[in-house]
């Protein structure tokens, strides 16, 4: 049959309904960016080549795809649990998220089996071509259809098609010798490539189309006759591609190299962020959202995706650990939030893997996918959760690459994001009688970030999973990729808790003890943990000063910051020529104390000694200070008594009261260490007794400073409160809240994945 009688469609009628079968002249002309050449597709070849291309989108718009559903499935589970889920509702939601993340898992497999193994050594899958089809010409140079955006073909295949004579490729540069030169891809004068569309017109203008008619002989004697390749000269395809590649350069980052980049890592990283069948495409920007749990965008020209996720997903890791002396602790639910700019192969690779390793170039940290490796189940992570042991295993400790492994991989920006952990939601007002009833979710909150660089920290943490330590004037923490990935993946986050973040980390640190109820902690080093403890009571020593902040303009060791610490201390203990002057320091103290009681509940225990410690000291002219003396004159030290009163009252277990009492001194130290706990628990309470009693020597004030003591510690609990918030123990919201949380975590908050949405991204 003649093409021209060829019918657009025809009707078949059956039992089960009319079916109209529609007639497709497949695409016989493409353009590839990254030679600048226009690709002549045979008409006998054109519907195989446009069949494996569209498979090839299919794929991986189908593993995208799979990836919404479950993040949606997800966000359901989440919303659903922050008002409490009936045992059906529970199952009804858990059979949707397994079944959801096993067909996100088959689309990943399928995928990889297209693509192939992530190679560690090339940084690479099996290369791809990148091709954007051009039809719509046809015999009168009347358009037949709207092109499809990107095609991308398998290298190996693209070859093969090549050598079997039915691909013919034409170069769009000047044939006068200039080569290069005359490529439409220039560069501005700050180094950054863009497209000159000018230059791409002209060149399209400047083509001998009767010369190349002679050229295509072999090609258009299977092509379709009426195929007018004059009509390429006027299409719009190419000028809207260049377009948009050149507006995407305006939206860049300022960190990142905003640049045109037709090397195949870039090519591959735009097939894989699904730019063939995006929905989300604007060609006004040039930019491109992914589905997903997460925030991303592309950034076509550059093929650079900015991406925010949750680690292993909103939900994180209910994690548990064996300390050193094989008891199990649980730590509760962490979860990594990272934003890497993901460029090239690697990049890629962390795109299309569901789990990740961390690996170093220079001082930078870098995301890279690794292929085979197990990745954590939601189920078993929301039940079970995860068991480590401390010591690191040597395979855990990721690859050791050569400059060579990483070439062509941009990575200006590095890896940016934070540690976070599932804090219990604070009573609204922690002073009310019936404050924090009702309160029992909890919400995820950064407690340290994942270091800019990590020049000068080789060796941190080594051989250990979770540990927390203090190098220039800060804490750091190595975290193994494997307690946020999962069993098997390998490297290690190195992450810094800064100045906006050192209030989290105390609040997570005490949270911790509380707890362990108050027993070692072994994931935090003892001079790392003495340096918080010091810096806690600095804070409270001077209000002005932003302690942490100085710690890290001395870039000083734990040691350095312990001999500024008692150089300071000193002057509250030590008699000055001006005597007054201790007084009044140990005054401000009180009144610091006073004022700022709620970071009380942030403080170690060695903290709450040191400032019982503190506040105790009186010499000869305490006593004769006027600011000592309260309404009734012969009473002294009123504001002062106030202040330990205060520091008892954030004291949250019988084993607490204990280990501050033993630790009242002025570094912290342990008294206990040769002695007996009780024995010296009742020695420090005699002392506190007798510091109340100062001021009136009447047997009656001496029984109301032992009631005081007495009552505090009576009515302190014997077993931690699993689940929430630290309150002062005379409120009611800590008297109420005796038991474990039942509703913790399962209550608790999930942010969406676009915050700026209530739509997934």
């Amino acid at each position: 049959m003649d093409r021209s009688n060829t019918p657009v469609a025809q009707t078949q009628t059956s039992k089960k309904g009319s079916v109209a079968i529609a007639y497709h002249q497949s695409i016989q002309c493409y353009f590839r960016p990254e030679t600048e050449e226009l690709v002549f597709i045979a008409d006998s070849e054109a519907g195989a080549f446009e069949t494996h291309w569209r498979g090839m989108l299919a794929s991986v718009d189908a593993f995208h795809q799979a990836g919404a559903v479950y993040s949606s499935s997800l966000q359901a589970y989440g919303l659903a649990a922050q008002t409490g889920l009936s045992a059906l509702q529970q199952e009804r939601h858990d059979k949707a998220v397994r079944t959801a993340e096993q067909t996100l898992e088959e689309n990943r497999k399928a995928l990889r089996e297209k693509l192939g193994e992530f190679s560690m050594e090339g940084m690479s899958y099996d290369d791809v071509v990148e091709l954007i089809p051009i039809v719509g010409q046809g015999g009168k140079g009347k358009k037949d259809g709207k092109s499809s955006r990107y095609a991308y073909v398998k290298k190996a295949y693209f070859s093969k098609t090549q050598q079997g004579l039915k691909l013919h490729s034409v170069s769009l540069k000047s044939s006068d010798g200039k080569g290069g030169a005359q490529s439409f891809i220039s560069k501005d004068k700050h180094g950054r490539a863009l497209i000159d569309t000018g230059k791409l017109g002209k060149q399209l203008r400047a083509l001998e189309w009767p010369k190349l008619k002679l050229e295509l002989k072999d090609v258009l004697k299977w092509a379709n006759p009426d195929f007018d390749l004059e009509g390429l000269g006027v299409d719009e395809v190419l000028f809207d591609w260049a377009e948009s590649w050149n507006h995407s350069l305006h939206g860049e980052k300022k960190d990142l190299n905003a640049n045109v980049d037709l090397s195949g890592g870039a090519q591959f990283m735009r097939f894989v962020a699904n730019m063939g069948a995006s929905a989300e495409f604007d060609p006004h920007t040039g930019q491109a959202a992914i589905k997903g749990e997460g925030k991303a965008s592309l950034t076509l020209a550059s093929g650079t995706v900015a991406l925010t996720a949750y680690v292993p997903d909103r939900f994180g890791w209910k994690l548990k650990y064996t300390d050193s002396s094989q008891q199990l602790f649980d730590m509760g639910h962490f979860r990594l939030v990272v934003s890497p700019s993901l460029t090239g192969f690697i990049g890629a690779s962390v795109v299309l893997e569901g789990q990740l390793q961390v690996m170093v170039q220079g001082d930078k940290q870098l995301l890279a996918g690794q292929s085979g490796g197990r990745l954590p189940r939601f189920t078993e992570r929301r039940t079970r959760g995860a068991v480590f042991h401390q010591q690191m295993a040597r395979e855990e400790e990721g690859l050791n690459l050569s400059a060579e492994g990483f070439a062509g991989v941009r990575a200006e920006a590095g890896l940016k994001g934070s540690l976070q952990w599932l804090k219990p939601a604070e009573p609204y007002d922690p002073e009310s009688s019936v404050a924090g009833l009702l309160k029992s979710t909890g919400e995820f909150t950064d407690f340290c970030s994942i270091a800019g660089s990590i020049s000068g920290l080789a060796g941190l943490g080594a051989g250990r999973k979770f540990h927390c330590t203090f190098i220039n004037g800060r804490f750091y923490f190595h975290v193994a990729a494997s307690v946020c990935w999962g069993l098997g993946a390998k490297g290690a986050v190195i992450c810094e808790v800064g100045v906006n973040t050192i209030v989290e980390f105390g609040a997570w640190l005490i949270y911790q003890l509380y707890r362990l109820n108050y027993r070692f902690f072994d994931v935090v080093e003892e001079d790392a943990f003495s340096a918080y403890s010091q810096y806690c009571v600095m804070q409270m020593l001077d209000a002005a000063l932003t302690v942490y902040e100085s710690y890290g303009r001395l870039s000083g060791t734990a040691i350095e910051v312990s001999k500024r610490f008692r150089g300071v201390v000193d002057e509250f203990i030590i008699e000055s020529r001006d005597g007054m002057v201790s007084s009044q320091k140990r005054n401000a103290l009180a009144s610091n104390t006073i004022s700022r009681r709620q970071e009380l509940l942030r403080y170690t225990p060695e903290a709450k000694g040191i400032l019982l410690y503190l506040l105790t000291r009186y010499g000869k002219w305490d006593r004769v200070d006027p600011e000592n003396r309260g309404s009734a004159f012969l009473d002294v030290f009123t504001t002062r008594k106030e202040a330990v009163v205060w520091v008892l009252r954030s004291i949250q277990t019988r084993a607490e009261w204990r280990t501050v009492l033993c630790r009242l001194t002025v570094d912290g130290r342990n008294l206990a260490k040769n002695a007996d706990e009780a024995t010296i628990e009742k020695e420090q309470e005699l002392h506190l007794v007798n510091f109340f009693q100062l001021g009136f020597n009447r047997d009656d004030e001496l029984h109301r400073a032992k009631y005081e003591i007495v009552s505090i510690r009576q009515r302190l609990k014997m077993e931690i409160s699993w689940g929430y918030a630290l309150a002062m123990n005379d409120t009611w919201y800590y008297k109420l809240n005796s038991m474990a949380n039942p509703h913790y975590p399962r209550r608790c908050m999930f942010s969406p994945c676009d915050e700026n949405s209530d739509q997934l991204t």
